[in-house]
């Protein structure tokens, strides 16, 4: 235990040697020191993400910095699996040695590296891909190559910023019975629970690229929860007329209910910040009796047992 703690210790201290003096960087607590980030990860047999950044910056990386960045969970991702260290593509001495020795250009857009304590990459280089969908779908590349699991959240994560989505409102007998059941279906992105033409309906958000509507009317017709669709979509009444689902097609307006996801805010992980998504599984994963921690980061269970 001594032993862990030192290694804790150590890395506290790197990450608190890092100089924040911008945007650019946004809320990562990067290592400055290499050979110390080395000696670190291979004690504690985590990868290096080296971090090549310009500092003043222009646009692209001052976005980069505060927008990906400076998204809580993916910077908690970033120092609870890597070893982040900041070198300056702009500067001399120590970050100059640094970036001529992995060939990488001076006063350039960021650029994220994966290295093993050896020095030597891990996965391939990531630049030019500055969304966050592409920047968490890289780190969980690298954390597979590692040989490490990929946490729950980081692939909810990956899931909700890479996706394309598409969406659909369902009339039901009940809205909070709709949220439960339908956004625990694999490929749906959020459930919002509302009222339209006086009647309680769900706006779901799903991502075509992993399930399809067919599917989603199926499933939600037979768990009750599909008494109509609301769409004037031709291709959307072809599915709801196939499926023997009644259908509405005149103008509508959809009126967010005061207790979207019911059953998470009834529960003691009301009031934890979380994402679209996060909420969306969560609530369902409580509606039906199952254990939310998956979606959850370290500290924001953290937030939940101190709660307690």
């Amino acid at each position: 235990m001594r032993y862990f703690g030192l290694l804790i210790f150590i890395q506290f201290c790197l990450t608190l040697s890092a100089q924040k003096t911008g945007i650019e960087l946004g809320i990562v607590h990067w290592g400055r020191d290499l050979d110390k980030a080395k000696s670190l990860a291979k004690q504690t047999d985590k990868p290096i993400l080296l971090f090549f950044q310009e500092v003043p910056g222009c646009q692209t990386c001052k976005n980069f910095g505060s927008e990906v960045m400076s998204d809580p969970l993916i910077a908690e991702y970033i120092e609870t699996y890597f070893i982040p260290v900041l070198v300056y593509n702009n500067k001399g001495g120590v970050d100059a040695k640094i970036l001529q020795s992995y060939g990488e250009p001076s006063w350039n857009n960021p650029v994220l590296r994966v290295i093993k304590s050896d020095g030597k990459d891990l996965i391939q280089r990531n630049s030019g891909k500055y969304d966050a969908g592409s920047i968490i779908a890289y780190l969980n590349s690298a954390v597979l190559a590692s040989g490490r699991l990929v946490p729950g959240y980081a692939l909810l994560l990956e899931e909700e910023y890479d996706a394309r989505t598409s969406e659909c409102v369902l009339e039901m007998y009940c809205f909070w019975s709709g949220e439960k059941t339908i956004g625990h279906l694999p490929g749906v992105i959020s459930t919002t629970a509302g009222f339209s033409k006086g009647h309680e309906v769900v706006k779901v958000v799903y991502d075509p690229g992993k399930t399809n509507l067919q599917s989603l009317l199926k499933s939600a017709s037979k768990s009750g929860n599909a008494d109509r669709i609301y769409t004037s979509k031709a291709h959307e009444l072809e599915i709801a007329n196939k499926l023997k689902i009644p259908t509405y097609t005149g103008n509508f307006d959809f009126k967010k209910d005061k207790e979207v996801h019911y059953y998470l805010v009834k529960s003691k992980y009301a009031g934890i910040k979380m994402t679209e998504m996060q909420a969306t599984k969560v609530n369902a994963a409580i509606g039906n009796g199952l254990d939310p921690k998956n979606y959850l980061s370290p500290k924001q269970l953290l937030c939940v047992d101190n709660r307690l």
